[in-house]
C-alpha cells in the first residue's frame, strides 16, 4: 500500500497543462470519491468495478492534478492556478469522464462546472458555483447546489437536498424525503416522496405528489401549483406565502381539517366543500375553518396578499 500511494503522488509530475488523461486505479473498499475540477464539464458514473477511471483532456491553464489516496477517500484535484482569467465560455476547462464504484460516496466540487452524474448507490455531494447539474438513478444521502445553474434530476431517492440561487429545480420520479431552497427560479416536482419541505423566494412551484404525510412550504413572490394525489393517516401539510397565488388540488374523498387565513386583501377560494369564507369585521383578512370526511389530516395555510384555491383533483 505505501508503494502505491507513493506512486499516486508522482501523478501531478507527470500531466501536462491541457493535455490528454488515462488513468485507472483501484478502489478500496469504503473509500469516497472526491473530485475537484474548477472549470469544464465532468461526467461521472457508477460501475460494478472497483476502480476509478478518469479519462479526458485536462483544462488549458491547469497545472497538473493530483491523485491519491487521503484518509478514508480518494482524491482527484485538477490543479489550477491561484488566479484565471475571469471570463469563461462552455468550451472552457477540462471535459473529464469518470466512471467509479457505483457502491462508493462522490464528493464533487468546482467553480465553472457542469456536472452529469448517474449510477450510484451510497449518495452524493455536489457543490458549484457556475454551472448545471444533471442527475439520475442516485441513491443515499444527495446533496445538491449550484449557484448560477439549473438542476434536473431523475430517479432519486434517499434524503434529498436541492439548493440554487438563480435557477431551476426539476426533480422527476423521486422517492424518500424532499428538501428545496431556491431563489430566483422555478422548482418542478413529479414525487413518490413522503416528507418534504421548500423555501421558495422569486419563483414559481409546480408539485405533483403520489402521496403525501408532511409538507411544509413557504414561498414569497411566487405562483404554485400543487397536486396531492392521496393524504396518509394523519397528514401534517403546512403552507406560508407572501404575494403569491396557490392552486391545491386534493382527492374528491379528501379527509381533513382545513385551516385557512388571508391577510392584506388575500383571498380564499374553496371548491371542496360548501363551507364560506368568513371575512374579517375589521380589516382586510378572511379565513376560513372546515373539516371534511372525517378531518383525518390537518391542513393549515396562510397568505399574505395573495390567494389560496383549494380545489379538487380532475
Amino acid at each position: 500500500m505505501k508503494a502505491f500511494v507513493i506512486a499516486l503522488g508522482l501523478l501531478p509530475l507527470m500531466a501536462v497543462a491541457g493535455e490528454k488523461i488515462d488513468e485507472t486505479i483501484n478502489v478500496p473498499v469504503n473509500k469516497r470519491i472526491f473530485i475537484d475540477n474548477q472549470r469544464g464539464d465532468v461526467r461521472v458514473e457508477g460501475w460494478d468495478k472497483a476502480e476509478l477511471k478518469i479519462s479526458g483532456e485536462l483544462d488549458d491553464k491547469a497545472q497538473g492534478y493530483r491523485l491519491e489516496i487521503e484518509g478514508d477517500r480518494i482524491e482527484f484535484i485538477v490543479k489550477m492556478p491561484r488566479t484565471t482569467s475571469s471570463g469563461w465560455s462552455r468550451n472552457d476547462g477540462s471535459n473529464l469522464t469518470i466512471f467509479m464504484p457505483k457502491t462508493s460516496e462522490l464528493e464533487l466540487s468546482g467553480v465553472n462546472v457542469n456536472v452529469i452524474a448517474s449510477n450510484l448507490s451510497m449518495g452524493s455531494d455536489i457543490d458549484v458555483v457556475n454551472g448545471d447539474i444533471t442527475l439520475s438513478a442516485i441513491s443515499g444521502d444527495i446533496s445538491v447546489e449550484t449557484v448560477n445553474g439549473d438542476v434536473d434530476a431523475v430517479g432519486l431517492s434517499g434524503d434529498i437536498r436541492y439548493e440554487t440561487v438563480n435557477g431551476e429545480i426539476n426533480d422527476k420520479d423521486s422517492k424518500g424525503t424532499l428538501r428545496f431552497t431556491a431563489v430566483n427560479g422555478d422548482i418542478k416536482s413529479k414525487t413518490q416522496a413522503q416528507d418534504v419541505r421548500l423555501e421558495n423566494v422569486n419563483g414559481d412551484i409546480d408539485f405533483a405528489f403520489d402521496a403525501i404525510k408532511r409538507l411544509r412550504i413557504n414561498t414569497v413572490n411566487g405562483e404554485a401549483e400543487v397536486h396531492i394525489n392521496r393524504l396518509l393517516d394523519n397528514a401534517d401539510v403546512r403552507f406560508e406565502s407572501v404575494s403569491g397565488d396557490a392552486e391545491f388540488y386534493f382527492p374528491a374523498d379528501v379527509s381533513a381539517e382545513f385551516e385557512i387565513e388571508a391577510h392584506a386583501n388575500g383571498k380564499i377560494i374553496n371548491q371542496l366543500s360548501a363551507d364560506k369564507v368568513n371575512k374579517a369585521k375589521y380589516g382586510p383578512a378572511s379565513e376560513l375553518e372546515f373539516s371534511i370526511n372525517g378531518g383525518n389530516a390537518d391542513i393549515e395555510m396562510d397568505t399574505i396578499s395573495g390567494r389560496i384555491e383549494l380545489k379538487k383533483q380532475k
